[in-house]
């Protein structure tokens, strides 16, 4: 029904899938399995979808899908338009979001320095975290003439393509790391995304050396981006603050000269802080 390494038919994306390790297959619960399946289908398709579509994103039969589907309904987390009969979120499922900002004690605690880093860049700052490969953006302050909208709280972008994904992976374990760039090659966001595996490496024994990461329109045309790792407790790397700016008003050289400072004094100050938190 649907070729994992891309689109289906109808140009639906399938979502992320789950990566379940140590699972006890006694109390695990395919159905909730199913249920989640269906609802990141809908944050790998923003848009409104028909059941068909739903099935072949998810990779469920119509039949599973369908019953998914009326239960979540009957949960009032997904609409149902009854004239185009599609599907789309509702607004309670920002519930579950919303409920994780607020659980984790770093955004708040970190919040001021990210403010403080959109004070002296002028640009826009964000604090982001790893999540599978990906990085996540949790909290985000941006600039006046910020021309990314479509970047906002939970953005998700592949991490080996991004300055804030790489200044992550430099610093994990390198057996995790490795495991995250176990792909050969990846595919290209833009025309200067480095997808190359040993090139990759290389870049994050740069990030280690330096102490930062600089992404050159990889992730996104026009956006050059600079991240250093936070570092919470037991001093292991929990999140990375990134500054980003447009290519039309910023090179390079000058991001790494003026902001490279700024960056690295902001992660400090961060993992201060977030040294002060033990998450589970």
């Amino acid at each position: 029904m649907l070729d994992r390494g891309g689109k289906g038919k109808s140009g639906v994306n399938p979502p992320a899938s789950f990566e379940k390790t140590n699972v006890d297959e006694r109390l695990y619960l395919g159905t909730i399995e199913k249920g989640m399946l269906v609802l990141d289908t809908f944050c790998a398709n923003p848009r409104p979808m028909t059941l068909a579509e739903v099935a072949e994103a998810s990779g469920l039969n119509k039949s599973a899908t369908q019953r998914v589907l009326y239960t979540l309904r009957a949960l009032r987390y997904p609409t149902h338009s009854e004239t185009t009969r599609q599907y789309s979120l509702s607004v309670r499922a920002m519930d579950i979001g919303n409920a994780y900002l607020r659980s984790n004690p770093i955004v708040e605690a970190t919040f001021p320095y990210l403010l403080e880093a959109n004070k002296r860049s002028q640009e826009t700052a964000n604090l982001t975290e790893l999540d599978g490969s990906d990085i996540v953006f949790i909290s985000r302050v941006p600039s006046r003439s910020v021309m990314s909208s479509y970047v906002t709280i939970g953005t998700r972008l592949p991490a080996f393509a991004t300055a804030p994904g790489r200044a992550i992976l430099a610093n994990l374990d390198p057996s995790v790391a490795s495991e995250i760039l176990k792909t050969p090659s990846f595919d290209a966001l833009t025309p200067f995304t480095i997808k190359e595996r040993p090139k990759l490496l290389d870049e994050l024994d740069n990030v280690r050396k330096k102490g930062f990461a600089i992404a050159n329109q990889e992730a996104m045309l026009g956006d050059i981006s600079i991240a250093a790792p936070i570092f919470g407790y037991d001093n292991r790397v929990v999140a990375a603050v990134n500054i980003a700016v447009s290519t039309a008003n910023w090179t390079i050289e000058r991001v790494e000269a003026e902001l490279s400072p700024i960056t690295v004094e902001i992660a400090r100050q961060m993992s201060k802080v977030a040294s002060q938190y033990r998450r589970a």
